[in-house]
């Protein structure tokens, strides 16, 4: 499990927090139980001078027995030497007349005593406390003072929480931010409110931004120019290998044909690498209006209608919606076909392909699903890596799933690529571009009205769950 610099901070400054207050309860405690004992020493010496000012005759000469409560102080005043006290609140408790002046403790009948002894010229004052009463006194004061402690912990424990969670909101955007950094998105690092420990990490992650996006950028015109300068000279064989074909002896065709082959797969990489550029490059300042992209699926079906036609393959849309995306609709274009080609390539003859559209919050995905070999879980990570094919069997350059994957990023779309789970193989393929602004129209007329063009686009009608296309 990695470390939590705020958890490691937050629990930190709570064992803090917590040891000041155990030490701040133990020693209020402490002082809380001398304070008391000082104060019961303190009332058992000023109740011993005010019987030897006088109040000693508020003292009954024979009290009941029983009649003062064990909580309470024994006074007994006698003589000094005899054996019978003038006066005592506990005739039965029989004070050590020995007792040394002032405060002392001792055992009688069988408990420990706190006593104050008072010697005048003719009268031995002592009045006396139980031990256990003072010590239950002394704790339920020191408790009481244990309350704002235990009160005020949870409390203070809790502002450390939000104090901690407050201080580290404004890295938990950033670091949130660098988490949506990618090739297709090289921004800056907002550095207003940033804390000063944080600034040079900022200012190293933004320098960082700016040398990537220069080399992406390098990367990317180099890529276009090299594919730029290429095309006109593919173009030229191409149109030179046109006008040979009539001259060459038949013993020559075939491998005349092998090599207009591979003219042909040439121009079409050097096709796809221009593709690939444009979609890596940023999206310019001008307005993006919105895409009708059920316009763009029925187009993209149309194209591929004579091949599917041909391999007997049935292709068609289970739902469409009309709902607008912000997004180019070239680039919209080039994604959406890029799947169904794909799609036709990878279907065996006589499979199916369905295509759907939905909405999900404020995106709109496009489905592509067919009746293909599927691809191998392990793979499944990789089939948007550039140059990257999965069934080397099957003509193709390796680009096609990369360029979806950028043009939908630079949108702040996505593409995926999944296995069938319904028991079925071949794969869903699908892109997602953010929704433009809603327009007057319910997407329910939409829908039939889109799907009314597709069956007429394809020539063709194709039954799906009960409705005709």
């Amino acid at each position: 499990m990695k470390s939590s610099l705020r958890n490691n901070l937050a629990i930190a400054l709570g064992l803090l927090v917590s040891a000041a207050a155990i030490a701040q309860g133990i020693s209020s405690y402490q002082l809380c139980r001398s304070g008391m004992s000082a104060l019961l020493d303190l009332r058992l010496e000023q109740v011993a001078v005010r019987m030897r000012n006088g109040l000693a005759d508020s003292i009954p000469a024979t009290p009941a027995r029983g009649s003062q409560p064990s909580r309470d102080i024994v006074i007994t005043i006698r003589k000094p030497g005899a054996e019978v006290p003038l006066r005592s609140t506990d005739p039965s408790l029989q004070l050590p007349q020995d007792a040394a002046a002032g405060l002392s403790s001792d055992d009688v009948n069988g408990e420990r005593w706190r006593i104050y002894t008072l010697r005048d010229a003719g009268s031995l004052i002592q009045v006396a406390q139980r031990s256990s009463v003072r010590e239950e006194l002394e704790r339920e004061a020191a408790l009481t003072t244990l309350w704002p402690t235990l009160v005020l912990l949870p409390l203070v424990l809790g502002a450390v929480l939000l104090i901690v969670r407050v201080s580290f909101r404004k890295m938990n955007q950033l670091g949130n931010e660098v988490q949506e950094i990618d090739a297709s998105r090289l921004r800056p690092l907002p550095s207003a409110g940033v804390p000063s420990e944080l600034q040079p990490f900022v200012d190293s992650i933004n320098r960082m931004i700016g040398r990537l996006a220069q080399s992406i950028e390098a990367e990317r015109k180099f890529i276009a120019d090299a594919a730029h300068e290429l095309r006109t000279p593919l173009t030229a064989l191409q149109l030179q290998a046109d006008n040979l074909q009539p001259h060459i002896v038949p013993g020559n065709q075939e491998r005349f044909n092998e090599l207009r082959s591979g003219i042909g797969r040439s121009s079409a990489l050097i096709a796809q690498l221009l593709r690939l550029a444009r979609a890596d490059a940023p999206l310019s300042g001008s307005t993006i209006e919105p895409t009708d992209v059920s316009e763009i699926v029925v187009q993209a079906v149309s194209d591929v209608l004579p091949i599917a036609a041909a391999r007997g393959i049935d292709i068609g849309a289970e739902e469409m919606v009309q709902d607008r995306v912000a997004a180019s609709a070239a680039d919209v274009a080039i994604a959406v076909k890029n799947l169904v080609s794909n799609a036709i390539r990878y279907t065996p003859d006589g499979g199916t392909i369905d295509l759907r559209m939905r909405t999900e919050g404020t995106m709109l995905w496009v489905e592509v699903t067919d009746t293909g070999p599927g691809i191998a879980p392990e793979l499944l990570p990789r089939v948007f890596d550039r140059f990257f094919r999965a069934n080397l069997d099957i003509e193709g350059t390796g680009l096609g799933l990369s360029i979806v994957r950028s043009i939908t990023q630079k949108y702040g779309g996505d593409a995926q690529i999944r296995n069938r789970n319904d028991g079925r193989s071949g794969i869903v393929a699908a892109v997602s571009f953010p929704l433009a602004e809603m327009f007057t129209g319910a997407s329910g007329h939409g829908a039939g009205t889109t799907t009314g063009k597709l069956a007429q686009a394809t020539g063709a009608t194709r039954y799906l769950h009960g409705r005709d296309v």
